[in-house]
Parts: structure tokens; C-alpha cells; sequence
């Protein structure tokens, strides 16, 4: 006997299940401009619908809104374990909401951002999510002008809508942290300070210094890109100086591997001859024979809100900015106080 297909719920189906009017339902899961939905009803809805396996025709609401249903994630690199929690979280999303996410790889270049984004229009997209601006980016106000709908995540530039963690609040975090410990001579490696992550969560540093009346020296800060090599670069040259620092904290996890790798080259322990604070907390973090303490972000959460307000956008409706709070974990690779060892 030839197995039965499984039956695609209707939106009455779905209506019923969740106790509402099925207008409502399809306004819910339809992307309609004017939904109106009230947020407690609208999380129920989708609630059902994904336990009852609903799919959206996206044929039809494209023959409907004149819209694709498509939406660009134009991301810095792929090989960032950290930061693919937030992309996989804003693919996740966008496919709840209807949406399909076509994700992009800039490598991180400037020059490349610009030719990815005009095929991503070319093809019809309704709007973007952009996690690779830099501070003075010269494609937003294009887009801005030409009222395309776009949505900043984990970077920030002028007062273009963007999600993002507190990253002035995170470097000062994990700064005051190795203060105090009893650190005096803390050195950065910092990201490029030409995004928002680079130069913010540098301010955060310097913010710390001067709350205990350290200098800022200039020579304690090195900077780099956010992948492994630079890091170890970097981290290689800060400690081969005369008057090492006793602590250094990364612009994130990798380069604080990195720190951490070009210690161990050195002949220096950690944390009893070096103590090292990473960015972002990733999963392996906590697992490191050294565990590594880290600036905690919601990157997951980020992913989502992106995606909601990037919809929202493309539905007429007014956004703000949206700047999550970190939070600093503790763990052994910063553990002993200045001078313990």
C-alpha cells in the first residue's frame, strides 16, 4: 500500500489550534504590513505553527507584496567559529518568519562589500543585514538615500539601525577585571580600529585605565584583524618587548588563544606569569586546559533581534538601534592576582 503524503496544515488549522480568527493567523505568518498582532498572540501563533510543521507558500505572498521574501546576510568570514552562533541564529529566524536568507562572505574587505550588495539588489532581495561596515562606510548612506531597507549587526556606523553588544562596556569589563587583580601594565590586542568592535571596545579599555589612574600607554596596544595569525602576530610582538604586560586583553577568543600560545613559545605561564581575557565567550572557552575568561555576548539573540527589526523595517515600520549588555565570565586564565606567582 502506497504511504500516504503528509497533509501541509492550513492556516485555519493553525487558527483553531492557536484559538484565534484565521485572519489573524495569516496575518501573523504572512508578513503583512499592517499585522497589528499583539506580541504574546503573535508568539503563539508561530508556536503552533512550527509544531504542526507549517510552511509558508512564498509564491504567493511574492505574487501579493510585489516582495521576494528574500533577504541578504552579508557577513566578514565564514571561518569565525564565535560569530556563526549569530549568523545560523538570523538564518533560523528569517526562515520562521517566512523568509528565505541568502548569506554572503565578504572576507572582511571593504572593496568587496559594495559588488556583493548590488548582486544581492540584482537579485531582488528586500532587504539587508549587514555585519561588515566599517565606521565611515560610504555604501550606507547609498542605501539610505535610495530607501533600501538594511539592518547593521554586531557593528555599528553613524545612526544607521544596528544590533549589537555594549562593546565599550565590555572592554571596560574585562579591563577593570585584570585592574582589579592588581595588573598595572595591561596590554590590548585590539581589532581594526576603522569598526565600532575595534574602536569601542578600545574606549572601554582606556575608560578602565583612567578610572584607576593608569596611563594609557600606547605601546601596550597592538592592532590587528580578528583572525588567528594576526593575532599571534601581535601577541608575539607585545610580549617580546622589554617591559612586557602581565596581563592582556584580546579584542576576542581567537586572538586570546593567540596570546595564549605565544606565551607558552615564551616560556610564560598563564595566569602566574601572563593573565589573558578573551571577547565573545566562546563554547570552547570554558573546556581550554586553561579555561578562558571572556566577555560574554548574546550572539544568538543578536542574530534574532537583527532579522526582526530588518523585517519590520521592510514592513514600513519605524526601528531603533538595539545595544545589548555583556557580561564578564571569570575563569582560570586570569584566576591569580598581579604578583602572585
Amino acid at each position: 500500500m502506497t504511504q500516504r503524503m503528509h497533509r501541509q496544515p492550513t492556516l485555519k488549522s493553525i487558527a483553531a489550534a492557536a484559538g484565534v480568527h484565521p485572519s489573524t493567523a495569516s496575518r501573523a505568518l504572512n508578513g503583512h504590513p499592517d499585522a497589528r498582532v499583539p506580541p504574546e498572540t503573535l508568539a503563539r501563533i508561530q508556536k503552533v505553527a512550527r509544531e504542526l510543521g507549517y510552511e509558508p507558500n512564498p509564491w504567493a505572498r511574492s505574487l501579493r507584496t510585489q516582495r521576494t521574501t528574500m533577504i541578504g546576510l552579508v557577513i566578514p568570514r565564514l571561518t569565525d567559529v564565535v560569530l556563526a552562533q549569530m549568523f545560523e541564529a538570523a538564518e533560523e529566524r528569517a526562515r520562521i518568519l517566512g523568509y528565505q536568507a541568502i548569506t554572503v562572505n565578504t572576507f572582511d574587505r571593504e572593496e568587496s562589500q559594495r559588488e556583493i550588495v548590488n548582486r544581492l539588489i540584482d537579485r531582488r532581495v528586500d532587504g539587508l543585514v549587514l555585519a561588515t561596515p566599517t565606521i565611515d562606510d560610504q555604501l550606507l548612506p547609498v542605501l539610505a538615500q535610495d530607501n533600501f531597507p538594511f539592518v547593521l549587526l554586531n557593528r555599528a556606523a553613524g545612526d544607521h539601525p544596528s544590533v549589537r553588544g555594549d562593546d565599550e562596556l565590555g572592554g571596560y569589563l574585562a579591563t577593570r577585571h585584570l585592574l582589579e587583580a592588581g595588573h598595572r601594565r595591561i596590554g590590548h590586542l585590539a581589532g581594526p580600529l576603522t569598526t565600532s568592535t575595534g574602536q569601542f571596545r578600545l574606549e572601554g579599555y582606556k575608560r578602565a585605565l583612567r578610572e584607576f589612574d593608569v596611563r594609557f600607554a600606547p605601546g601596550l596596544v597592538r592592532c590587528g584583524r580578528f583572525d588567528a595569525q594576526s593575532g599571534l602576530a601581535a601577541a608575539e610582538e607585545l610580549l617580546a618587548t622589554r617591559n612586557r604586560p602581565t596581563a592582556v586583553f584580546a579584542i576576542n577568543d581567537v586572538s586570546a588563544l593567540a596570546t595564549m600560545a605565544a606565551a607558552r613559545r615564551r616560556g610564560l605561564r598563564v595566569p602566574d606569569d601572563l593573565a589573558v581575557v578573551g571577547y565573545n565567550d566562546s563554547e570552547t572557552a570554558a573546556l581550554l586546559p586553561i579555561p578562558l575568561t571572556s566577555v560574554h555576548v548574546p550572539l544568538p539573540d543578536m542574530g534574532h533581534r537583527a532579522v526582526e527589526l530588518l523585517i519590520d523595517r521592510i514592513n514600513g515600520a519605524a526601528i531603533e538601534s538595539v545595544v545589548l549588555p555583556p557580561r564578564l565570565v571569570v575563569r582560570d586564565s586570569s584566576a591569580r592576582p598581579a604578583g602572585a606567582a
